[in-house]
């Protein structure tokens, strides 16, 4: 019989609760014998048994992982109809123990690997900082370039790393939104302000025009100012000498909208479906440094908010990214 021979548990319960057909893997999952439970209606099993715990979950909406005796299991539930049209059940059980101790060592390295590289850099970059404040006074005046690529290069090394933990949180589903009542505007004319600095050493011109009336809006203030400084930074990178960086932002149909164009390389039309995925790098970007993930992370925190970001782009044509954020919370994410 095909059910033999699956990889997957099943159980199958009727319409009044009892239990018509176990497969043998789900016999050596839930440590049970089909000749004593098959026949037998769920609330009558003891208790304690590793079948019971898993048959009387509510698991219809979305899986649930239960540990059985050092083993880690998955249970989806599905209703079926039998030959009379009545409602049953068709439980999946999965053994997901391998998965989970593989989820939890990435967890450990990702943990080790943020605390080893952030610690060391952390220190450097304070002693940067230490050196800033004494430029004045105390540095030779020929060590101040250094100094300043110290602290441009150190602040790039340190996106890196929250780049690619933020993708490990995404991934797991740990990305975290802290919402507060925040000064939208301040946060894009900041992002703008950093966009014009670099948009000056590359030789591009860049232009700005935000709506004076931009509301206070609920949002994580920190993680959207990413996604503006990642989109920005981007227009700045990509765009070539005498070109043009502009962001503009504005309330319309009751959302947020920030729209930021430039004149650089573009992304090939067949290059677009993939730009938010991770680790994407387009072809026509090839010399350029970065991680791959500053849209993906971009995209999940726009996402997060309720909110869309979408792209424009040819090869050769520039680039328009649009983010739209609602002013107002959907009820589901607070």
């Amino acid at each position: 019989m095909l059910l033999e021979q699956v990889e997957i548990g099943v159980v199958y319960v009727d319409n009044t609760g009892k239990i018509l057909r176990v497969n043998s893997t789900a016999e050596r999952m839930l440590r049970t014998s089909r000749a004593d439970v098959v026949g037998k209606r769920v609330d009558m099993l003891p208790l304690r048994t590793p079948i019971y715990r898993v048959l009387s979950e509510n698991c219809r909406d979305l899986p649930m992982e239960i540990s059985i005796d050092g083993s880690m299991v998955s249970v989806r539930c599905s209703e079926i109809k039998n030959e009379r049209g009545q409602s049953c059940e068709l439980f999946q059980i999965r053994d997901i123990t391998a998965e989970t101790k593989e989820k939890r060592q990435r967890e450990e390295f990702v943990a080790m690997m943020t605390h080893d590289l952030k610690s060391p850099l952390t220190v450097i970059m304070g002693y940067i900082q230490a050196l800033l404040g004494e430029m004045g006074e105390k540095v030779d005046p020929s060590l101040h370039l250094f100094i300043r690529e110290m602290n441009k290069s150190s602040s790039k090394m340190l996106t890196m790393i929250e780049d690619v933990l933020d993708a490990y949180r995404l991934e797991a589903g740990l990305l975290q939104i802290d919402r507060a009542l925040c000064n939208v505007r301040a946060i894009i004319e900041g992002a703008c302000q950093d966009g014009a600095r670099e948009a000056t050493v590359h030789g591009s011109t860049f232009t700005a025009t935000i709506a004076p009336d931009l509301p206070n809006m609920e949002l994580d203030g920190k993680q959207i100012g990413r996604v503006f400084a990642n989109l920005i930074g981007n227009a700045v990178k990509f765009t070539p000498r005498r070109g043009s960086i502009s962001v503009e932002a504005a309330v319309r149909d009751a959302s947020l909208q920030v729209v930021v164009t430039d004149t650089g390389i573009g992304i090939p039309a067949e290059e677009l479906p993939k730009v938010f995925n991770k680790y994407f790098r387009s072809s026509a970007a090839q010399g350029f440094k970065g991680t791959g993930l500053g849209l993906t992370i971009s995209k999940a925190i726009v996402e997060a908010h309720g909110g869309t970001i979408s792209v424009e782009s040819g090869a050769g044509q520039g680039s328009r990214f649009t983010v739209v954020l609602p002013l107002t919370a959907p009820a589901h994410l607070h």
